[in-house]
């Protein structure tokens, strides 16, 4: 925030490795966040750089399609003031790379298989029975829903950077309130189903929109233990439970599509601060 300089060299020298990518992809999105358009687009312009070098030489879009889509999402929330908003933007832009990657770099598809072939093999082998063919459809899939995930998280970072400089507690206030419209909860189910029935390829593409529900489901969940004042240890109970039982993602999907509808914490009484 102190000047283009500073902003386009955290940037820049982040989106040049794999591990902090993320951060220089948050600041990035963080100028465009405060500035807008034209500040945080001389930041995106100057951190391509290196991001298309790693695309190049290193053979990883991961840096440059995250700094894409998250200067498009911090963008989108910047002119709507909407996260729901936002979260749709991020999956568009997940849409947008992997149907690029599908349709325009069929070989970068094909080395990828090739490197995580054997890895495949072997957990067949472990699970000692067939596994569904993996196809370039499927990395473009897995290359898409990261594109979302990592997208989503670098502007949540930028926020959270925001908030503590100019609005402190804003960021948590924002959390505990976002909820998907009932409108764009349905749009997301419609496009989700006709993605995933389209064909082999597209089999796993409608991933891509159920990022946005997970969202809003952990903050449904944070929301809830705020407005009711409990303990942060219901949290750290939540995320364990997360992380050990698979089926509660679905879980927190189902609790999302339904709070879109029937604002379950605009139910709840108001305990906390």
């Amino acid at each position: 925030m102190k000047g283009r300089l500073q902003a386009v060299a955290v940037a820049g020298l982040a989106m040049g490795t794999l591990v902090f990518a993320w951060v220089g992809a948050a600041a990035a999105a963080l100028v465009m966040l405060r500035k807008g358009i034209a500040e945080g687009g001389y930041v995106v312009f100057w951190a391509l750089l290196p991001a298309v070098a790693v695309a190049i030489l290193g053979a990883d879009v991961g840096p440059l399609t995250m700094l894409l889509g998250g200067a498009v999402t911090a963008l989108v929330l910047r002119d709507t003031r909407s996260w729901p908003m936002a979260l749709l933007a991020a999956v568009a832009s997940g849409y947008v790379v992997a149907g690029l990657l599908y349709g325009m770099a069929e070989d970068y598809l094909a080395s990828i298989l090739a490197l995580i072939q054997p890895m495949l093999d072997q957990f067949e082998a472990q699970m000692q029975g067939s596994m569904p063919e993996i196809g370039g459809g499927d990395i473009a899939a897995v290359i898409g829903a990261s594109t979302v995930l990592w997208s989503v998280l670098a502007v949540m970072l930028a926020r959270w950077w925001q908030a503590m400089l100019y609005n402190p507690g804003g960021f948590r206030q924002e959390m505990w309130r976002l909820r998907l419209p009932p409108a764009m909860a349905v749009g997301l189910v419609i496009v989700m189903l006709l993605v995933a029935n389209s064909g082999t390829p597209f089999r796993f593409w409608g991933v891509m929109c159920l990022l946005p529900f997970a969202m809003s489901g952990l903050a449904l969940v944070h929301g809830t233990v705020g407005q009711l004042a409990l303990s942060g240890g219901w949290l750290v109970i939540f995320y364990i439970a997360l992380l050990l039982l698979s089926p509660l993602w679905m879980a927190l999907v189902f609790a999302a599509i339904v709070d879109s509808w029937i604002d379950i914490r605009g139910r709840l009484p108001q305990r906390g601060k």
